[in-house]
């Protein structure tokens, strides 16, 4: 998954949503990426974010998943207001394992993470050769392909 914030304690609503998640009974957060300052994506007029990635291992369905995952996102004061806008936090499902699912309310893999940086960097620290069940194409090989040229940088 990939989890970003802009507002705030940047820093800190990731640690906090990740100690949340680590807290839920069927969720086990077993790997997290360094953190990353990363430039506004779509909407360039906001503050920076950070982003990270993490792996986790649940017995829950992708589904039951998204709604925890949206449960999360509510306790730490998500409100969007406009697309691609400034948010205390945002949890993404990028994969969930080989699974691939395209409905209205959820799509895995999800659609645009090919083409961000602010994702493909952190799941590059996770594991670069973890494959995308859509292009067969690994993380490093997606990363090397990628036209994103905004700036990604580490900070811990």
């Amino acid at each position: 998954m990939s989890l970003g914030s802009n507002i705030g304690d940047k820093k800190r609503n990731i640690i906090r949503a990740l100690e949340l998640l680590e807290y839920h009974p069927f969720i086990d957060v077993v790997q997290e990426s360094p953190m990353y300052k990363t430039e506004p994506w779509g909407n360039k007029q906001q503050e920076y974010f950070i982003n990270c990635a993490a792996k986790i291992k649940t017995v829950m369905s992708p589904w039951k998943l998204l709604n925890i995952l949206q449960e999360t996102e509510k306790k730490l004061g998500k409100d969007i207001r406009e697309h691609w806008g400034p948010r205390t936090i945002d949890i993404d499902i990028i994969f969930y394992g080989k699974k691939i699912i395209y409905e209205k309310k959820m799509i895995i893999p999800h659609p645009r993470f090919r083409f961000r940086k602010f994702v493909l960097i952190p799941l590059y620290n996770i594991s670069s050769e973890l494959i995308d069940p859509q292009s067969n194409k690994t993380i490093r090989e997606l990363l090397d392909s990628s036209d994103d040229k905004s700036e990604v940088v580490m900070i811990g």
